[in-house]
């Protein structure tokens, strides 16, 4: 039979250790960072006078029922709590919540909870919705601790540079000292006018032309010999 252990500094302090996390009704989610190495206890009936208190529980085959107990850092807050610093247990106890978180655990790739290590376990619903002895029905994610540091890392370096986009000013040329003008840029040389080609009457261009003197006496012999034609006629 194997002994039940206990933590050390829950049996130092009094009390069973940080406030044991609550799943009431369906539809709650929880997150958080495993704190503390996880723990192997026996499990115990539920006492309503006693809670923590019950009877141990056995298999028939008279071996204990085991449970893990995990210490989970959180951002919850319970004000009738004083000096709250969000610690809370994970009891995870009962074969369907056990099968849960190893499935979680598996899908996460990883070999076991770790600390550093992130859970996120969600009530689901109850196999029967008016019996509230009924089976629960658990939804697990882990991240491994690897990861969920890294995780944890990226958030805080994107609100920085979303900070610092918001914060920066605006970039702005520097001024020109005063009385400097900037260079005129060179304007290239003025081009003239230039006159279209002056088009001669056809009569001006014949007189313009150079005569042939070869040409001048055919005219001539030409015009003798057409004057006594029209002198008979």
């Amino acid at each position: 039979m194997t002994q039940q252990t206990y933590d050390a500094n829950a049996v130092l302090m009094g009390g069973g250790g940080p406030k044991g996390w609550s799943f009431a009704d369906p539809g709650t989610t929880r997150t958080g960072t495993i704190a503390e190495p996880p723990q192997a206890k026996q499990e115990r009936d539920y006492d309503p006078n006693n809670p923590g208190g019950g009877s141990p529980k056995f298999f028939p085959s008279g071996d204990p029922i085991m449970g893990i107990h995990v210490v989970v850092q959180t951002n919850e807050r319970d004000a009738t709590i004083e000096g709250d610093d969000g610690r809370r247990t994970f009891y995870i106890e009962g074969r369907y919540l056990k099968e849960a978180v190893r499935e979680g655990i598996r899908n996460a790739g990883s070999a076991g909870l770790e600390v550093g290590g992130q859970l996120t376990v969600t009530f689901t619903h109850r196999e029967d919705p008016n019996d509230k002895r009924s089976r629960k029905y658990w939804s697990v994610q882990y991240v491994p601790a690897g990861n969920a540091a890294l995780m944890g890392e990226q958030q805080p370096q994107q609100a920085l540079q979303q900070s610092y986009q918001q914060q920066a000013p605006a970039y702005q040329p520097p001024a020109a000292p005063q009385g400097y003008a900037p260079p005129q840029a060179a304007s290239a040389p003025a081009q003239q006018p230039v006159a279209p080609p002056v088009q001669q009457a056809p009569a001006q261009a014949a007189a313009a032309a150079p005569i042939d003197p070869q040409l001048a006496a055919f005219q001539a012999w030409q015009a003798s010999q057409q004057a006594p034609q029209q002198q008979a006629g």
